[in-house]
């Protein structure tokens, strides 16, 4: 049994287990989103299964999914995600461990952030958005980093 992550639009990750049968896994994914699913690919060795309708059902920003999805597309996205995402690799497999390891990273990053701002809010939304990509950016490539 192999896994994959579930990310809460607070930001918390679950690593759930993922079934070698296809319908049990499309039961999870519409489980984990509460709903149907839509998927985007962000990175060509994952994909985000996120709610089909979560802005309209004013489902809460997954600001860590959204952060996740941008550094990984090299550009801030125009458009939110909303809801818990599920996030696997690509024809709905396991997300590999280099990527598990990615996605927390990014989303403690984002976490500590926003903790940040309770104290220290930011100047403007522009510059929220700076941070918090910045945070992530530095949070995936210290993983990457060669070890000496």
């Amino acid at each position: 049994m192999s896994s994959v992550l579930c990310v809460d639009p607070d930001g918390g990750t679950t690593l759930m287990p993922w079934s070698d049968d296809e319908l049990q896994r499309a039961l999870l994914i519409r489980a984990g989103v509460a709903g149907p699913a839509d998927t985007g690919v962000y990175h060509r060795r994952a994909v985000l299964h996120v709610h089909g309708n979560g802005q309209a059902e004013r489902l809460p920003l997954n600001l860590a999914v959204w952060v996740l999805a941008s550094v990984w597309r090299g550009i801030e996205l125009p458009y939110g995600l909303h809801g818990t995402v599920m996030v696997t690799g690509p024809q709905s497999q396991e997300l590999e461990a280099d990527l598990v390891a990615e996605v927390q990273a990014v989303c403690v990053a984002v976490a500590e952030v926003r903790a940040e701002w309770q104290n220290r809010p930011p100047a403007s939304e522009r510059a929220a958005r700076a941070e918090v990509l910045a945070a992530a950016r530095y949070a995936r490539d210290a993983l990457r980093a060669p070890t000496a």
